[in-house]
This record gives structure tokens, C-alpha cells and sequence, in this order.
């Protein structure tokens, strides 16, 4: 498995679980874009800057990452040869049922892409055919920036953020602490 993270790498801070996915993050000018797009929204809400990705595929939440976790996920990728991928993010929108009162402020497409949804399905399949049961997964290409109020229901309309999307990460989220180890990574040519 490509760059696996040595065991002392992991923060020593205990989260409430872990959460491990499969997710595509965005490099730093990708980043700057991202915010610049997010400041046109004029809003306070903390701007995630540290743990932006896009979902491609959620995979198993565990009160203790054991260490065999990351290479079983891992080993079925082996040979994955899935091209990269361009996608633009030009909107501003909100995620998420009404009622809930801090909604997912995400950055989305106007123009479909079914790239992502495509690597998902192939990961899926791979870790399938490998015995791991993984509930199946759809992507809406988005970035989570915050959580808040929501923003207007048609959208913010922002200049398009362009992101080549040339790498897959597996990532362990440490629910409540607010931050991603990256377990593995597998480049998409």
C-alpha cells in the first residue's frame, strides 16, 4: 500500500470514534481558491480551512482504529489505475435536512461531473470483490466549508474554482477533535 503513515504519526488525543474514507483533497492553490470563493459569502462561520476534502467513498466509523484497518482498506487498491479528473466548483449552497440547525455549507458544480461518483463505484467494487463490506456510497462532488445558518436557497454564485483531482487519499477523521490523518494515498494518473 502506498504511503502508509507510521502508528506514531497519529495523534495521541482520544476522538469520540473514527471515522475512516476515502476522500480527494484539495492542494494549497486549490485551497486559496476555495476560500476566496468562500469569502464572497460575507458570512462568520469557521471557514474549515484544515480538513477540506470531497467524500468519495465513507467506509467503516470505529470507536478504536486498529492498525491491520488501514491495509485491508488499502490492499484491494492495489493497481488502481482510475485517470484523474478536472472538476469546477462555482456555487455556494446548503446541505442537509431544515430542521438541523447548523447545516453543511458546501461549494458545489453547476455543471455535472460524474467522475467522482465514477471512482466511487470502482472503489466500492474493488472492496467488494475483497470481502470488505462496504455500504454503497453516491458522490455530489462538493466541499464542506462550514457549518451555519443556510445560505440563500438558490446559491451563491462564485467564480469557478478549477481543482485537477490527481490523488485519492484514505483518511482517518477523528470525530471531535476537528482533524484528518492521512492513512494512505494513491495517485490517479
Amino acid at each position: 500500500m502506498p504511503d502508509a503513515t507510521q502508528a506514531q504519526d497519529i495523534p495521541q488525543e482520544t476522538p469520540r470514534e473514527h471515522f475512516l474514507l476515502f476522500v480527494a483533497i484539495p492542494p494549497p492553490e486549490v485551497v486559496t481558491q476555495i476560500e476566496a470563493a468562500w469569502q464572497i459569502a460575507n458570512r462568520r462561520d469557521r471557514f474549515r480551512r484544515a480538513t477540506l476534502h470531497m467524500t468519495i467513498l465513507p467506509v467503516i466509523r470505529t470507536p478504536q482504529l486498529q492498525p491491520w484497518m488501514a491495509e485491508a482498506l488499502g490492499r484491494p487498491l492495489d493497481g488502481l489505475d482510475f485517470p484523474a479528473f478536472e472538476l469546477v466548483l462555482d456555487r455556494l449552497t446548503t446541505f442537509g435536512p431544515p430542521r438541523r440547525r447548523d447545516r453543511p455549507l458546501v461549494l458545489v458544480g453547476r455543471q455535472e461531473s460524474p467522475a467522482p461518483d465514477a471512482l466511487c463505484q470502482t472503489l466500492w467494487q474493488r472492496l467488494a470483490e475483497a470481502g470488505l463490506a462496504v455500504a454503497r456510497h453516491r458522490v455530489t462532488p462538493h466541499v464542506t466549508l462550514a457549518y451555519g445558518k443556510p445560505l440563500p436557497p438558490e446559491g451563491i454564485a462564485v467564480p469557478p474554482v478549477h481543482w485537477r483531482v490527481d490523488e485519492l487519499v484514505l483518511i482517518d477523521s477523528l470525530q471531535g477533535l476537528g482533524r484528518h490523518v492521512p492513512l494512505a494515498r494513491w495517485p490517479l494518473p
